[in-house]
Formats: C-alpha cells, structure tokens, sequence
C-alpha cells in the first residue's frame, strides 16, 4: 500500500514547488495558480494547505532556513577552529549545484522582503543568527589563540558575514566570473588575513 504523504510533507512539497517557480522564472511568476500548476495540484487544494499567497511564500522562505540548518547539523565539523570556521562559512556561499539554487531562492526571497514586513522578519532573524554564530567563532578563534593580533571579534564577525553575503549574491548573479574556483579563493585570502598560524599550547 502506497504511504500518503503527511500534510506537512505535502507543504513540504508545495513550497519546493515555490522554488522551482522561483529559479525558473523568478519570485514575481510564483503566484498561486502557477505554483498549483508546478505542484501538479488544483488552487483549491493549495489553498487547503495554504489560505493566501502571503502565507505560501512566507512558508516557502523558512523552509530553506530550516532545511540549510539541518544540512549544517549533519556535518561533523573539524575539530580545529580554523578549519571548522571556514567549514562553516563554506555552506553559505554557492559552490556546488545545491548550495546555488539554495542561494537562488534566498536572494530572491530576501529582495521581496524589502516590501513585504512578514519575509523581512525571516530575513532580519537569519541574519542576526548568521552573524551570531560567525562571531562565535571569530571568538573561539580568539580563545585558541589564532585571531590575527589586534583584530576586533565584533568587526572581524561582521566582516566575515559581509564577505559571505557578497559572494552569495555575486555568485548567484554572475556566475561565470564568481564560480568556485573564484569563490574559494577569496576565501582563502580572506581566511589567510583573519587567522594566525600561532596558537594556544593548550
């Protein structure tokens, strides 16, 4: 017998749905009909798992949240901080197929949240979760004894964060030039002026 799919497993899907339409033809064509139309649904059974567009999209946008989230929880991070940081740093910025479309989807959410108060929540409280684990690892890296000499944890933590973003949106929009050959090593030499090679002896 085959298994029906949950209700929230079938949100799961409509939102997905959500951002094929988005990566295709971009956030204005994902209205209800044509995200229906993506899901293989009627608009009356969409609106049974969601009421309004508004609802649908806002769904949508903290699904990619929840699912980058998850995909970080199943890394095992390297047990030295240097390389863990740029671990960390590494799942934000498109270098791979998926990581692309994730970054896709979230720029065009994020420049929708610009008028729309309900994403721009989404989008203020990814980013202040973003930046608090960047600057908890610029501080353990200060801890360790591998902060470069005089470095600020506050401004290094949001230097970090800009770099990450910047080559998130450039690689998304220019993607011939910010491949990630080009991505990775702007990370190193980003990473080679944050970190010292002298540690803790602990």
């Amino acid at each position: 017998m085959v298994k029906r799919p949950s209700s929230e497993e079938r949100r799961e899907q409509i939102a997905e749905a959500v951002w094929r339409v988005i990566r295709r033809d971009g956030m204005a064509a994902a209205s209800v009909r044509t995200v229906a139309d993506e899901a293989g649904m009627s608009t009356g059974s969409l609106r049974h798992f969601f009421a309004t567009q508004s609802e649908l999209l806002l769904f949508a946008m903290e699904l990619v949240s929840v699912r980058v989230e998850n995909r970080i929880a199943g890394i095992e991070f390297d047990p030295d901080i240097r390389r863990a940081i740029r671990q960390f740093a590494e799942q934000f910025v498109p270098l791979d197929a998926d990581r692309r479309e994730e970054m896709q989807v979230w720029e065009a959410f994020a420049a929708a949240s610009r008028t729309e108060p309900d994403l721009a929540v989404v989008r203020e409280r990814t980013d202040r979760t973003l930046f608090g684990h960047f600057r908890q690892f610029v501080d353990a890296l200060s801890d360790s004894g591998f902060l470069r000499s005089g470095s600020s944890i506050d401004s290094e933590a949001m230097r970090l964060h800009a770099l990450v973003d910047g080559l998130a949106a450039h690689g998304v929009n220019n993607p011939d030039r910010v491949n990630p050959a080009a991505i990775t090593e702007v990370l190193d030499a980003h990473f080679d002026s944050l970190i010292t090679a002298a540690g803790s002896s602990d």
